[in-house]
């Protein structure tokens, strides 16, 4: 599952990058809560930071009706905005 999420700068000032994807790779789903693989991607889709293991609570989980919505509870977990 792979989201727009508002622009996020990382690396030095003389060289940075720009994520504006987020990518659930994989989503682990052990009743009632759930921790998915989270990657952030640049506008090519290219990984340039590997989030890591982001839980979801059980009450995301029971909400959990649609992909994509659900990976933007992921990456608002994550500390990411979603684009306006």
């Amino acid at each position: 599952m792979t989201i727009p999420i508002a622009p996020y700068t990382i690396g030095s000032p003389g060289a940075p990058k720009v994520g504006t994807q987020f990518e659930a790779r994989y989503i682990n789903y052990t009743a009632p809560v759930a921790f998915a693989d989270c990657h952030l991607l640049d506008a090519a889709g290219v990984e340039i930071l590997a989030v890591g293991l982001i839980q979801a609570t059980a009450e995301q989980c029971a909400a959990w009706t649609n992909d994509d919505a659900f990976a933007a509870v992921l990456a608002v977990n994550a500390g990411f905005e979603l684009p306006a």
